[in-house]
């Protein structure tokens, strides 16, 4: 259903103040004054500050989703998809770096949101389809079996957040140049090692 801009306006303030305060200490009151509109509108649309937090994470969780399947779905190789997913986290930190600093900040590593288990849902069935990936990459032998599939999993969605919290915390910008290295230092190391060759 399309959002009304009265609907848009609030969930944009909303960005803004849940990525500068943060969930804890953001209160509807700060909400309405970002976005010049009044304190019982707000409550209009959203019912409190909990469902209007959920409405925005739900938003990213669902474009999360649906770039993921359609890489998990899609015929190219293991190294292709991993870059896809490396490649979806920056731009979305690039085009919304709010968005990007809210999921690093009180999703990924929140206990709030970890406490409710509908939203823990969220992050497994993220974890799963990365997964779904990397048990795929075994089966092709693109990647080593020797480690469980949930394993591999976690380094590798490990290594991505880990450069995202870096980026987030210090509100670095992310041109194209640190994209590549990035990319390149996160697949490289994933597939083939971090061990010098000559260590061999």
């Amino acid at each position: 259903m399309e959002k009304t801009s009265s609907e848009q306006t609030i969930i944009e303030a909303a960005l803004k103040v849940f990525s500068t305060k943060g969930y804890a200490e953001t209160r509807m009151a700060d909400i309405a004054k970002e976005a010049k509109l009044s304190y019982g509108l707000i409550y209009h649309y959203f019912e409190n500050k909990e469902k209007l937090f959920d409405a925005i994470v739900g938003n990213w969780w669902n474009a999360i989703y649906e770039e993921i399947e359609r890489l998990k779905n899609s015929p190219v190789s293991t190294r292709e998809k991993l870059v896809g997913i490396v490649k979806f986290m920056l731009n979305a930190y690039n085009e919304m770096p709010e968005l990007m600093s809210i999921f690093i900040a009180e999703v990924s590593r929140g206990y709030i949101y970890h406490s409710n288990p509908q939203r823990r849902e969220n992050i497994l069935k993220y974890l799963k389809v990365c997964e779904d990936i990397i048990r795929e990459g075994q089966a092709r032998g693109a990647l080593r079996t020797d480690l469980r599939p949930k394993y591999l999993t976690y380094i590798f969605i490990g290594s991505v957040d880990t450069f995202l919290s870096v980026m987030v915390l210090g509100n670095e910008k992310l041109t194209k140049a640190r994209e590549t290295r990035i990319i390149d230092s996160v697949t490289s190391v994933f597939l083939h090692g971090a061990e010098a060759e000559e260590a061999h």
